[in-house]
């Protein structure tokens, strides 16, 4: 009996294994490339309208994670008696910040890609809240 279970354990186990590993490396396929990752994301900067880049000379720390710029827009932007009248859309990197005519204070204190255009200043903070002066991106805007 001993020997009838060697032969078979002797025969068969390496049958099973080379089956298995022809199983497993049969559906390996090497020059296969992964699918590639497409954004569907539609808070990027749209392809169509004029995208002006933000000079950051002049960029001052407002407090908190809030920085801000006075630039000469050709759009009006928020005010007491008109808080969301600007158009302007804000992006880092191509990725659209937001959101758009936040609260200063709200600006100051959690950051994270809120801005605000008020009269002719812009009020912004980084998406991950770090120094648009270090970080390395780059800014635009469109005014819709």
């Amino acid at each position: 009996m001993k020997t009838i279970i060697k032969s078979i354990r002797n025969v068969v186990l390496p049958i099973l294994t080379t089956a298995a590993m022809v199983s497993v490396f049969s559906s390996c396929k090497k020059a296969e490339q992964p699918t590639p990752i497409v954004n569907n994301n539609t808070n990027v900067a749209p392809q169509d309208e004029a995208i002006k880049s933000i000079n950051l000379i002049g960029l001052r720390t407002d407090s908190g994670f809030c920085y801000k710029i006075g630039y000469d827009l050709t759009e009006i932007g928020d005010s007491n008696t008109s808080p969301t009248v600007s158009k302007l859309r804000l992006f880092e990197n191509g990725v659209e910040l937001g959101p758009a005519h936040s609260i200063h204070h709200d600006i100051r204190a959690f950051g994270l890609g809120q801005f605000s255009h008020w009269g002719n200043t812009l009020y912004f903070s980084t998406s991950d809240n770090s120094d648009p002066l270090t970080n390395g991106r780059k800014y635009t805007y469109t005014m819709k």
